[in-house]
């Protein structure tokens, strides 16, 4: 016994000894893992590199594989740790490996310390860099002119509506949505409202996940019937769809836009007989792309 303690505090302390020399071990093998994986890391981008063709931009970050490796963390996670807390932290070790391979520039609608920068580090991690702009067509351009990798885009607010002026940049750009982001309903200024979703956006499409979904634009004359015509092919095959907006295409043209999200990969067969047999209609058809559906 240690001065005038006593023995019941003796014998606390030796067993907090013992537990904290444990997590001390713990800690270095966790160390020496992070950084067995960052040297793995840096060996995929020096592979990349060595096998590219000399016009080639080597691709870095997969948003399906991604997707993949933190669906499988949530599977074989046991605890006590939940589910979402263990792939979020995965999720920031893909994000500083990703660094030492590429830096990932990310553009989204400004100011600083708005939804749509927690939505960006929210899906890229802390180690992206990102930079705020004064418009969306500008987050759009900087995309589409190579000035950033990736644009994350507000898509759906909390009262459930669609930011309209996204879906008219979609129609105009020619670029491809990667992923989507979702926050939680405490990141939003009212509890009970539906949680913000945003789009990732960038230059390229991108292949399975295993759980995607397919967004498109579709343009037909306003007449009686159109909506059941584009509708009646997704019934045929059993396509569920998660979302379905409609709205004038604001080109005094006497045609209407349709928004659609729908479940599944432009790759399935199925997917590919439906769009097949869209662009056999009177209707202009715009694949928007298709993306993992959302993890975290």
């Amino acid at each position: 016994m240690s001065g005038n303690q006593p023995p019941a505090a003796d014998a606390q302390e030796a067993e907090l000894r013992v537990l904290r020399d444990q997590i001390d071990r713990v800690d270095r093998q966790v160390h020496q893992l992070l950084n067995d994986r960052a040297r793995l890391a840096q060996q995929v981008a020096e592979v990349k590199e060595r096998y590219r063709a000399a016009d080639e931009i080597p691709v870095f970050y997969r948003p399906e594989r991604e997707a993949q490796v933190l669906r499988a963390v949530m599977a074989r996670n046991e605890g006590p740790l939940g589910d979402a807390t263990v792939a979020r932290l995965f999720r920031e070790i893909m994000s500083v490996c990703l660094a030492l391979e590429e830096p990932m520039d990310v553009v989204f609608l400004g100011p600083e310390g708005t939804f749509t920068q927690q939505a960006a580090q929210k899906h890229f991690g802390q180690a992206a860099q990102c930079h705020a702009m004064d418009s969306l067509e500008q987050v759009f351009r900087a995309v589409e002119q190579g000035r950033a990798h990736y644009a994350v885009v507000p898509i759906e607010t909390e009262d459930a509506g669609l930011i309209r002026h996204t879906l008219d940049l979609f129609r105009r750009f020619d670029l491809f949505i990667c992923g989507e982001v979702e926050l939680s309903p405490e990141a939003s200024s009212d509890a009970t409202a539906r949680s913000p979703r945003f789009l990732v956006v960038g230059r390229d499409a991108i292949g399975p996940s295993g759980h995607d979904k397919t967004s498109l634009l579709l343009v037909c004359q306003d007449e009686p019937g159109a909506l059941h015509d584009l509708l009646a092919p997704f019934h045929r095959r059993r396509i569920s769809l998660t979302r379905l907006e409609t709205r004038s295409s604001g080109e005094h043209d006497w045609k209407t836009l349709f928004y659609i999200d729908f479940e599944g990969h432009n790759t399935d067969a199925g997917v590919q007989e439906l769009l097949a047999e869209l662009n056999g209609l009177q209707v202009e058809v715009k694949h928007l792309g298709s993306y993992p559906k959302a993890v975290l």
